[in-house]
């Protein structure tokens, strides 16, 4: 199908050439110059960065029949949470947008904070193999303080609005995202020019690199949208991509309690299933990934991998990478099981469904989801 994007994918190769390959714009810092040797994940991608105002941040077994949850949705309607199937949005966030927000995930960064708390988590290759993580906060009214806060990148906008999501990034690239913020209307809120709810954390100033160091201001996101303009209430009609089981359900498929999703020759993501929280541990590059406010290790309920043929990079230059977004299979990974899946997504705007082999609707277990894109066959158990 013909979508907006691939037009601006092939300008993109056109001209991109003639420009700086810095992806956030004109600096007001001198930031780091982009590398393309790709045998230093630190050397993939620097992108521009703004001077932020002073303030420090404030530094988250049996098969059962299946069951959904229209009785629980109708029974605490509105205090739901369409990402997780749980029952804790806040009343201030009850009917409210979710949240998008960019995060960096280049080792050099690590720890973020502010990710434990996100209901779904995608992680995608980004620049010279190296991956970008985006948080998804169902309830707006309770975002944390999220570090570190990176720029746009068209893919994950075009997740973001499969949740009716407002799109929170500290910069983006000037050939793909930015045209599309304006084609595709999506509501967006960018730390290059807007500095109420960004900021720099100056504590990590002190040991990291400038551009690893923006940071959200969470708990203000949710009046700043509103300042505005910007619509809060989730559109009408909207219906989450998810479905859970009513009960903690082992669905049929083969034991999965190890599994890792290579994104490049040095950057992949590792989980390991633990029976008593039943949630897998998250890894990073064969550590604890972990949330330095929280101090806890990233886990999730429900692993989600979605496998695309091949990842393309639009140019030598800029190194930004694009690859087709219709669909294709995938993976479940949930209470110690694995299971392939289907995965389709019509259209810029097109809501992401989740289904299983056979077409019928795939159901999670209740409880956080991370989502993983990578080209297929690198995913190994």
């Amino acid at each position: 199908m013909k979508r907006p994007i691939r037009k601006l994918i092939c300008i993109a190769a056109a001209v991109i050439m003639t420009i700086s390959s810095s992806a956030c714009g004109a600096s007001k810092i001198d930031p780091a110059e982009p590398e393309t040797n790709t045998t230093s994940a630190t050397e993939a991608v620097t992108e521009a960065v703004t001077e932020a105002p002073e303030e420090q941040p404030t530094g988250a077994e049996t098969a059962v029949t299946k069951k959904k949850t229209k009785k629980k949705k109708a029974a605490k309607k509105e205090n739901y949470n369409q990402l997780t199937g749980l029952y804790d949005v806040s009343n201030e966030g009850k009917g409210k947008r979710p949240c998008a927000v960019m995060v960096n995930n280049i080792e050099a960064a690590l720890p973020q904070y502010g990710i434990y708390d996100a209901d779904v988590l995608f992680e995608i290759v980004a620049e010279g193999g190296i991956t970008r993580l985006m948080a998804v906060y169902s309830d707006e009214a309770d975002i944390p303080n999220v570090c570190s806060v990176r720029s746009a990148r068209f893919y994950y906008m075009l997740f973001a609005q499969c949740f009716d999501a407002v799109y929170l990034h500290w910069g983006s690239d000037p050939i793909i995202c930015r045209p599309m913020f304006t084609d595709l209307s999506i509501d967006h809120i960018d730390g290059m020019s807007n500095g109420d709810i960004y900021d720099r954390d100056y504590d990590r100033m002190s040991y990291m690199d400038i551009e690893h160091t923006g940071y959200l201001k969470g708990p203000q996101v949710m009046d700043e949208i509103s300042a505005l303009g910007i619509r809060q209430e989730i559109k009408d009609g909207y219906e989450s991509i998810f479905s859970f089981y009513d009960e903690f359900t082992k669905p049929a498929g083969d034991d999965c309690t190890k599994a890792t999703v290579y994104f490049s020759d040095w950057y992949f993501s590792q989980f390991d299933y633990n029976k008593k929280t039943k949630t897998y541990k998250k890894l990073h590059n064969g550590s604890k990934h972990m949330d330095q406010v929280k101090n806890k290790q990233l886990e999730f309920t429900n692993l989600v991998i979605l496998e695309v043929p091949e990842i393309k990079v639009v140019s030598e230059k800029s190194k930004i990478v694009s690859f087709d977004m219709d669909g294709g299979s995938g993976y479940l990974l949930t209470a110690g099981k694995i299971k392939p899946i289907k995965w389709a997504k019509d259209g810029d705007f097109g809501k992401l469904e989740l289904t299983n082999e056979d077409g019928s609707t795939l159901d999670l277990n209740t409880g956080k989801t991370y989502i993983g894109v990578t080209k297929a066959g690198t995913l190994r158990y």
